[in-house]
């Protein structure tokens, strides 16, 4: 992929959003379009086309995206569309989301557990993971039953595995190995 090139137009993007005091604003844009696309694979091949002309790709992207966004945002996918790198608009706003996380020291962080866990669990989960990674964090939790029990928590390329088949996999290494007894 093209990341200098990505990059800049994240960090311009960031920049007018910012100077604006519209962060939040194309943070829910990004997450739409982002979302569309993803759903979409038309709508992914319609921006990846090099063959359809700039002018209909615009007026397009407006009759489908103009209500649901912000102006800025619109006028951003326009430069885009002019300037030949619409193909790059997922990964630019996707981007452009971890960007402003790490800029307001926000991580994105996924923990998985055994069961569903309610709403207080998932405060007091991230108010614990807060304090140990010493930023706000982003969770996204995720059921996944072959964990047995306990949690698995990842963060950049960390991850945290206090979860009982984790252990229970240890415990056997031990007993293959020869180095554990049983009493």
């Amino acid at each position: 992929m093209h990341y200098k090139i990505l990059r800049r137009y994240t960090l311009a993007l960031y920049g007018v959003a910012e100077e604006a005091k519209k962060l939040d604003e194309v943070k829910k844009d990004a997450d739409f379009i982002i979302g569309m696309l993803n759903e979409s694979r038309d709508l992914f091949l319609f921006f990846q086309s090099p063959v359809i002309n700039r002018l209909k790709k615009k007026s397009i992207a407006k009759m489908i995206l103009g209500d649901s966004i912000s102006e800025l945002t619109m006028n951003f996918i326009n430069l885009l569309i002019e300037r030949g790198r619409d193909n790059l608009l997922k990964f630019i706003f996707e981007d452009y989301l971890a960007l402003r996380n790490e800029r307001l020291g926000i991580m994105n962080v996924t923990v998985k557990t055994a069961i569903a866990l309610d709403a207080k669990e998932k405060e007091a989960m991230q108010k614990k993971i807060d304090s140990f990674i010493k930023l706000k964090s982003n969770p996204t939790f995720e059921v996944d039953n072959s964990i047995i029990g306990g949690f698995q928590i990842s963060y950049k390329d960390t991850i945290l595995d206090a979860s009982i088949k984790s252990q229970l996999d240890k415990l056997k290494k031990l007993y293959k190995s020869g180095d554990a007894e049983l009493n």
